[in-house]
């Protein structure tokens, strides 16, 4: 699991070299820009500066919403978390009538545990990940000439998309493998009965990460909906941009 994780560590750290102002062009968290200004001051070094100041104002905007979506969303994880481990832990240490095996429940019941909140920090970070990489795109597609745009502009959601990849993969190799350590240490796994044992706990794993993936698509899937509707409505009353017109990429 190291390997993807250093080579994600090493994409970010090139889509970090990505910068979102220019020279002498400082950001304000305090400013708001409407979708006006840039038409206002015309096409010009000064019109720039502004639809620059309009894109950071739009990514912080795509940030604080998609944190509020996560954290909301996680909320209701948590919750689904606590109630269904507990399931998993009275059904799986019941062995038979009269017959108990804890150990067995609780460390199912923990791989359950472990396989969600690995599931929760994938998504987080693919979805800050995303959200980073959506205004270095914009502004790689800025520059000239057009094939260096295309090329830079390619580069960067290239990359982005290596770093959720990477990244992902290799930490649920990392915490799968350390997991599988740790109850070695409960089960003999050079035994038969051991290892049915060691990886009927470790199944728990998959439910966990399979459970929140499963939230996570139907969640997002509402989230995503909502935000295509809100730009919509945004561009034909704000902006004045007619439906479907290529003008508003939502």
């Amino acid at each position: 699991g190291q390997g993807p994780i250093a080579f994600a560590l090493y994409l970010f750290s090139q889509l970090r070299k990505i910068s979102l102002h220019k020279e002498g062009d400082k950001e304000d968290e305090k400013d708001g820009f409407l979708l006006a200004q840039a038409s206002e001051e015309g096409h010009g070094n000064k019109g720039m500066k502004v639809c620059l100041q309009r894109m950071r104002q739009i990514h912080r905007d795509i940030r604080d919403g998609a944190k509020a979506f996560l954290y909301a969303e996680y909320m209701m994880c948590l919750a689904f978390v606590v109630a269904f481990g507990l399931l998993v832990l009275g059904t799986v240490s019941h062995v038979g009538p009269g017959e108990w095996d804890m150990q067995q429940g609780t460390l199912t019941a923990l791989s359950f545990a472990v396989g969600a909140l690995t599931s929760m920090v994938s998504g987080y970070l693919g979805m800050m990940v995303a959200v980073y990489a959506n205004a270095r795109t914009t502004i790689s597609a800025m520059e000239t000439p057009t094939s260096l745009a295309w090329k830079s502009s390619f580069n960067a959601a290239f990359r982005a998309g290596g770093v959720m990849g990477f990244a992902l993969t290799g930490l649920a190799l990392l915490v799968l493998y350390t997991l599988i350590n740790l109850y070695a240490g409960y089960y003999d796994a050079t035994t038969a009965e051991g290892a049915l044992k060691l990886f009927e706990c470790i199944a728990g794993f998959g439910l966990g990460g399979s459970a929140i993936a499963l939230f996570g698509r139907v969640g997002g899937g509402i989230y995503t909906k909502a935000a295509d509707v809100g730009a919509d409505l945004a561009g034909k009353v704000v902006a004045g941009i007619p439906e479907d017109d290529p003008r508003n990429p939502a």
